[in-house]
Order: structure tokens, then sequence, then C-alpha cells
């Protein structure tokens, strides 16, 4: 190989490199936040401490899509073993609003509590996770607070259903176990 094409070769790989580990979510573990819902209340990772934590988040054109997947995961889990030790951690995305319009896009969201959702203003969670822009995102952190699997989509897909609740499931059950 001639000098050039090995520093070409090179040069290639280490592009390869540094775009995969942009593309990477900047962090594989439940990251330190303190957030408020529309409610006013104050959450952090404490709140989910050895919790099965799942992340449904999604900027204004995503959230259409939030709801279906929401639905479909709550669904298909509803009455397996371990479905005590899961939390659904809903997530809006408001980065950009400018600050004039906080008050009346916080005044969107439902009012009831038990439909709270995180309204992150700053972006902490579509920048640490790397969330996609337009789509439902969704990610499975286990008990210990490490991400196992991270997803995103707009509508229904069965099949992404079934690999959620593949990476769900034995996480459930091992909460389950005498050993926990």
């Amino acid at each position: 190989m001639t000098l050039r094409l090995k520093q070409s070769f090179l040069t290639c790989i280490y592009s390869f490199f540094c775009l995969a580990a942009i593309a990477q979510p900047q962090d594989s573990t439940l990251v330190p936040f303190k957030i408020k819902d529309q409610l006013d209340r104050e959450y952090t990772e404490k709140n989910f401490v050895g919790k099965i934590v799942l992340v449904i988040g999604s900027d204004k054109e995503g959230n259409k899509f939030n709801s279906a997947w929401g639905k479909a995961i709550g669904d298909s889990i509803r009455n397996q073993p371990g479905r005590e030790h899961v939390q659904f951690l809903r997530v809006a995305d408001l980065r950009g609003v400018p600050f004039f319009l906080k008050g009346f896009i916080k005044g969107k969201f439902p009012k009831e509590e038990k439909k709270w959702v995180l309204l992150d203003w700053k972006g902490h969670f579509p920048k640490t996770y790397g969330f996609v822009k337009g789509a439902c995102n969704i990610l499975i952190f286990d008990r210990r607070g490490v991400l196992v699997h991270k997803t995103s989509g707009q509508e229904f897909d069965d099949q992404k259903l079934k690999t959620i609740l593949e990476n769900l499931k034995p996480l459930m059950q091992a909460a389950t176990s005498p050993a926990h």
C-alpha cells in the first residue's frame, strides 16, 4: 500500500468512528435531571431508582405518535408479572419555545395528575439520548438505570413493538424473581 493510500484509509476509518460517536446517544444511563411537569411537580432521576423506566418522548411534531405507542406498550404489559416495576416517563421536548409562550404552552397539557408529562424546556432528554425529531422516541432503562433499548417511530409498527417487548419483558421477569 502506498503512503497516500494508507493515509486515505486511516482518514476514512477515523471519520467513520467520529461520525459513529456523534450518532450515538451521549449517555447510556439515566443521567441526573431536575424537570417539572405541567402541574409544577419536580422530578429527578431519584424518583425512578429501582424502577424499570420506559421513556416516551417527542417534540411537537412527534407528539401525535406518542399515544398510540404508549397505549400499545401499556396494553401489552398490563397483566404481565412485573408490570408494577415499570414506570412510564413521558417527556415533551419544548426546546425553542419562546419564553413568553411558556405559560400558554404549559396550559395546553392535561390537568389530570395521572397524565403528567415532564416539560423539558432545555432539551435535556432529547440532547442526552439523541431523540429523533418528528417521531415518538422510546427508551427502556433497567432497574439500575442502564439504557437497554432505544428506538423511535411514527406510525405504529408491530415488529417494532415486538422488539420493544422483547427488551422489556425479561426486565419485568427479573424484577419479580426472588433474588430481587
